[in-house]
């Protein structure tokens, strides 16, 4: 036996451990916002107002990002010392447009989409701006008990 046929399957074991490296790197885990974008982010926009947003990598399916958007909403009214939050806003991705009109934002043809075409969003990510209340208020719509909500997310949250 040559050399060369030794070192191939080595070469092909490390190959193939650098792509299972990569690809778990791709995997959203539930963080804090990263270098590469993914994870949550948190912004206190009034006395017991916040606005949250979790961002997902190609590879987050919707379902997961709602779920981690829920649980940091939970979480963030837990640390303020409140029990309850309302949502009183929420979208999903926003894509952010320079200052300066591009191409994208203004193209030169017109965009005529027929009702039933399909619209895919090219970004996994959710957005809520919530309210927290210390007791539970009379007559709010999409109120979540915090604790409650924990509970019922933690046994399907991935381990960090």
């Amino acid at each position: 036996m040559s050399s060369r046929t030794l070192r191939l399957p080595s070469v092909l074991f490390r190959l193939g451990t650098l792509c299972c490296v990569l690809l778990a790197g791709c995997a959203t885990r539930y963080e804090p916002r990263g270098f590469f974008g993914a994870g949550f982010s948190e912004q206190k926009i009034g006395r017991d107002l916040w606005f949250v947003t979790f961002d997902g990598s190609a590879f987050t399916p919707r379902e997961r990002v709602r779920a981690y958007l829920m649980f940091r909403c939970a979480e963030l009214t837990l640390q303020s010392g409140a029990r309850y939050f309302a949502i009183i806003g929420e979208g999903g991705p926003a894509r952010v447009r320079s200052t300066k009109p591009t191409l994208i934002d203004q193209p030169p043809f017109p965009l005529d989409r027929s009702v039933s075409e399909p619209v895919f969003e090219s970004s996994h990510s959710a957005r809520a701006a919530i309210q927290l209340f210390p007791e539970r208020p009379e007559g709010v719509e999409r109120l979540y008990d915090a604790r409650e909500l924990i509970g019922q997310l933690t046994p399907t949250m991935r381990p960090n």
